[in-house]
């Protein structure tokens, strides 16, 4: 009775048995969590059926966390409040976490040490650098979406770190696909990850800043050509993370000046630029470095009664 009166609240909530309700039935997927998979995976469809009406078409089952590899748990005190990891890690850098180290096929493990060096690692310093770097106006002082030069592409295509890059890229919107259709956002961010590396490689090995010395045109060409691949990378990377990270996406995306309606999964195709245009004005800091605050000093009532202690200390000795 208890799991009736439980489970049927997912037909209430979809507005059964008002007119409409098989508008948002059945559910195309259903989450739950590994320990209540006979009572979803079985009673439930049971129900459903017996009532004459369809089972969700899938079951999306997740495992669970332990903390520093310990199941977690009110007796051991180490329960883990979502608020306030979200206030030092952000909502975006907590969200992020959760979905990269999350699987469904195995426990994941929340730890403060981790998510500090992934958000720092991965958010600040892979994505958040990369973009400063091609926005900021030590290389791009036109604050512009610049164009390529087709033949200082063809140049640059000859390095091994741009065809590692490019073939990344190529590769990156079927892979991620792929992996969200499998429910599976760790692929996902570990394919964007890959791919930002590849970029960040290309980055510096072509050495824009340099480049950036010279009055050379063909060198400037060449400048804002490699500025122009590096955001293209960044736009595709925007446009797949939306799901993972939406405010940091929609960040991103807004700083390259991408228009809304341009956002979606078939924008994913290389965009070669043919002219320059403009980026937003606004400053954009995706994600700062997190430092974890400093341990409270604690003082013992020993060591803030240093004459009683010499006291005691000179009478043993006598």
């Amino acid at each position: 009775y208890v799991w009736l009166d439980a489970l049927v609240n997912y037909l209430t909530v979809a507005g059964y048995p008002k007119e409409g309700f098989h508008a948002r039935w059945p559910p195309t997927v259903q989450v739950l969590g590994k320990d209540i998979l006979k009572f979803h995976g079985i009673y439930w469809p049971a129900f459903l059926l017996a009532a004459k009406l369809e089972p969700p078409r899938q079951l999306l089952v997740h495992s669970h966390w332990t903390v520093d590899n310990q199941k977690m748990s009110k007796s051991k005190q180490n329960v883990v409040d979502p608020n306030e990891c979200a206030e030092l890690y952000t909502h975006e850098g907590l969200r992020y976490f959760l979905l990269r180290e999350g699987v469904a096929h195995s426990d994941g493990n929340y730890s403060d040490t981790k998510i500090l060096r992934v958000l720092n690692s991965e958010l600040a310093d892979t994505l958040g650098n990369l973009l400063s770097r091609c926005c900021g106006k030590a290389l791009n002082a036109a604050s512009v979406y610049p164009a390529i030069n087709m033949e200082a592409f063809e140049a640059l295509k000859q390095i091994d770190a741009t065809k590692r890059m490019l073939e990344a890229l190529e590769e990156m919107p079927d892979k991620t696909l792929n992996h969200y259709r499998n429910f599976n956002f760790y692929l996902v961010i570990d394919t964007v990850v890959h791919l930002l590396h590849t970029a960040n490689n290309f980055f510096e090995t072509t050495a824009p800043w340099k480049l950036k010395k010279s009055d050379n045109p063909a060198d400037r060409a060449k400048l804002s050509t490699i500025l122009s691949i590096t955001m293209e990378v960044l736009r595709q990377a925007g446009i797949v993370t939306q799901p993972i990270v939406p405010g940091l996406s929609a960040q991103l995306l807004d700083k390259l000046h991408i228009s809304h309606s341009a956002r979606r999964w078939n924008d994913l195709s290389v965009n070669l630029r043919s002219q320059d245009t403009p980026l937003s004005a606004d400053e954009c800091i995706l994600f700062r470095r997190i430092v974890p605050p400093a341990p409270q000093t604690v003082v013992s009532n020993e060591m803030s009664r240093p004459e009683r202690n010499s006291s005691k200390k000179r009478k043993h000795t006598n």
